[in-house]
């Protein structure tokens, strides 16, 4: 695969520092303590008025949920697929390149996934449910969805060489992405900063999947 290394590179660092300079700005700009149990909150103008307009919806959230599982489905799949390559060519150098940084992009999302839940704690949730005060900055379910289904699309325009095939593939995967995000938009489990940060980050690590992989972006 030909590597346009200048483009996909700026791209990348430019989306990284549109992620960083966002996770800074929702931490520093109109923080108040209007997040639940009296909880800091960034663009708290913004996300209250927000929430006060949408509130919760269930069935959002359980759809939400539903789409998620297509997206951890999808990646399962393809990490079957890099294995099967791995053990019939006895050769990581030997598995399609998209493959192997695909796994890459995987684990680095699996990692900022556990950075944004465990450590980098940014605002809470706007409600409480089952397992209590849970990190909510960014939606780690948009986030996945868009790095799963993005690569996905990439994944169908080399394998897929039907082009009826490809076009329903492809329309399946961003449709899956766009029910995740306007769900968890509208569900009321998350702030409105929370999904656009998802979006930004999730389009990060693409860049980032993008620039390894040799793509333009």
């Amino acid at each position: 695969m030909k590597r346009v290394p200048k483009e996909s590179l700026r791209t990348a660092l430019l989306m990284t520092l549109a992620a960083v300079l966002a996770t800074i700005l929702v931490s520093v700009v109109d923080v108040q303590p209007v997040g639940v149990e009296g909880t800091n909150l960034g663009f708290a103008t913004i996300n209250t008025d927000f929430f006060a307009r949408h509130g919760q919806n269930e069935t959002f959230y359980k759809l939400s949920k539903y789409a998620g599982y297509i997206c951890f489905a999808t990646a399962a799949g393809f990490a079957v697929f890099f294995l099967i390559q791995l053990i019939q060519r006895k050769s990581l150098s030997k598995v399609d390149r998209n493959l192997s940084v695909l796994i890459l992009l995987y684990i680095l999302t699996a990692s900022l996934y556990l950075l944004f839940d465990k450590v980098l704690i940014i605002n809470y949730r706007p409600v409480i449910r089952d397992k209590g005060l849970e990190s909510s900055f960014p939606s780690t379910h948009v986030m996945i969805a868009w790095v799963v289904m993005v690569s996905t699309v990439d994944q169908w325009n080399i394998y897929i060489k039907n082009e009826n095939l490809k076009i329903t593939a492809i329309t399946c995967s961003l449709l899956v992405m766009l029910v995740v995000i306007v769900a968890r938009m509208f569900s009321g489990v998350h702030w409105l900063t929370d999904i656009l940060g998802g979006i930004l980050i999730g389009d990060m690590l693409i860049a980032w999947y993008r620039y390894a992989a040799g793509k333009k972006k």
